[in-house]
């Protein structure tokens, strides 16, 4: 089927009109529509769409080349509509000038029937096709707009992917491209709330992982890290009631000489106070000798040493030399100065968890724990600071690197068999250790004479020994046993070795 054809005639003379109408009557695709009044031309055209216009030159109302010049300019409807002018002149010039002024044709009034429609339907299909052109050149450029403004969103969410990676990713940044109804918009949607999702998500991963660190490191003060790791365990909620370590280990066991009488002036706040300042300045020394403290004992520690005598004894030196630090700023502050005894002991343990499932801690039970514990607590009977068992001397890699004075044969309370006892010097104050050191063989004589019950002779050694050192305890604890031997005699079976009555 043609095409629809809208023929505008745009003449003064009705008759005229009347027989154009009759000329195209007959064409079923054409449409006449006629304006008498070219005043009028260009809000009929508007009206109407004419794919043709037949306009007469001589008119009245208005000129018709200047018309012609109405209907051709650029901002009206007319401006691309075929424009048939139909006039009774013939001049060449006036033809020349209607086609100046943009008519697409010329016609002399009136002119043939079939010609007339034969140039309508020229210039109709012309005009039609230029129309379906710029028709098919706004699709065009719509769709190629559409197309660039696709891409420059698919663009936002390519850069959004790259933002969250960089961990800058803005949910703004997507707000435009979500607002769309098609797949793209639903990625955009999907990925900005997927985005927000992992965001929070991440947010209380931090907060959870803040607040699991938080609670191991409070863990880690009750349940050392370094604990953790000898039991062989990745976290505190993998131990379990009787995880242990059965091991040769040297243990420690230190207390403040005569706290009792320490803490008898202070009030209970000064109590801790004094305590924990005591605690923190010596419990580090433990740790940088590959030690483990097992339980505090109020102002005493008890501690173990998994690889053995050597970390245990250069501990105990390192310690004492810290109380020796922390006395002198006491004796600045007006205070006395403190006095620990340590006792090393090495032997057999197990080291683990002990209590009940709801409540547990750490502890090393043996043998070996109990005899270091009464180590410890002879210090005060020798008047020395650092005492170690010949098993613990026994054990020392380089016992050389230590000034050791053997102390003597004793049992302790509660057992039967007796263990040698050694004095480590390096751990005494400078004046006191060159004392010791100096009467060093006089003392090593008078136990001899000791052991061999030669009480008169070991009597004139030791009290040699104190002429030069008064300050020395043990001496003083030998010439009472010699007093106490010579007064009450001296047991048949005697080998040297006393037994204390007291821990």
């Amino acid at each position: 089927m043609d095409e629809q054809i809208t023929v505008l005639l745009i003449d003064d003379q009705s008759i005229i009109a009347e027989t154009i109408r009759r000329m195209l009557a007959p064409e079923p695709d054409i449409e006449f529509h006629y304006c008498s009044d070219p005043t009028q031309a260009l809000d009929i055209a508007e009206e109407c769409q004419p794919t043709v216009i037949l306009q007469d030159l001589v008119m009245p109302q208005m000129e018709g080349l200047l018309l012609v010049r109405f209907l051709r300019s650029k901002d009206a409807c007319t401006c691309n509509t075929p424009l048939i002018v139909l006039s009774s002149k013939e001049e060449p010039t006036i033809k020349v000038k209607a086609f100046e002024l943009g008519a697409n044709d010329y016609l002399v009034k009136l002119p043939d029937r079939l010609e007339l429609i034969a140039r309508i339907r020229y210039h109709s299909k012309a005009y039609l096709n230029f129309l379906k052109r710029q028709e098919a050149e706004a699709l065009f450029k719509a769709e190629i707009m559409r197309q660039a403004a696709y891409i420059e969103q698919v663009g936002k969410v390519t850069t959004a992917a790259s933002d969250v990676e960089r961990d800058a990713f803005q949910a703004d940044a997507l707000a435009e491209v979500a607002k769309r109804s098609d797949e793209l918009g639903q990625l955009a949607r999907v990925f900005t709330n997927m985005v927000k999702t992992v965001k929070t998500r991440e947010k209380e991963l931090t907060d959870a992982n803040l607040q699991l660190e938080s609670l191991l490191k409070a863990y880690g003060r009750f349940v050392p890290h370094e604990y953790l790791r000898f039991l062989r365990k990745e976290s505190i909620t993998d131990v379990q009631l009787g995880d242990h370590v059965s091991k040769i280990m040297a243990v420690m066991f230190s207390d403040i000489r005569s706290f009792t009488t320490l803490a008898e002036g202070m009030t209970p706040q000064e109590n801790f106070n004094f305590v924990n300042a005591y605690l923190k300045r010596v419990s580090p020394e433990i740790r940088n000798h590959y030690g483990l403290i097992v339980k505090f004992l109020g102002d005493g520690m008890m501690a173990v040493f998994p690889d053995g005598a050597d970390d245990a004894v250069a501990a105990g030196v390192a310690k004492l030399k810290r109380v020796q630090d922390y006395n002198e700023q006491r004796i600045a502050r007006g205070y006395s100065p403190l006095n620990i005894g340590i006792g090393i002991h090495v032997g057999h343990m197990m080291l683990g968890m002990i209590g009940e499932e709801s409540r547990m801690e750490g502890d090393a039970l043996s043998d070996t724990v109990n005899l270091t514990a009464r180590l410890e607590g002879l210090t005060k009977f020798y008047g020395v600071s650092l005492l170690i068992s010949e098993q613990a001397l026994q054990h020392l890699s380089h016992p050389e690197k230590y000034q050791i004075r053997f102390l003597d044969r004793a049992t302790v309370k509660g057992r039967n068999e007796p263990i040698g006892v050694y004095e480590v010097l390096n751990a005494e104050i400078e004046a006191k250790r060159l004392l010791k050191l100096q009467t060093q063989p006089d003392f090593e004589q008078g136990l001899e004479f000791y052991r061999s019950c030669d009480l008169t002779a070991a009597k004139r050694c030791f009290e040699k020994v104190l002429a030069v050192n008064s300050s020395d305890k043990t001496v003083q604890l030998y010439l009472e046993r010699v007093e106490t031997l010579m007064n009450k005699g001296v047991p048949e079976n005697w080998n040297g070795v006393w037994a204390f009555s007291e821990k």
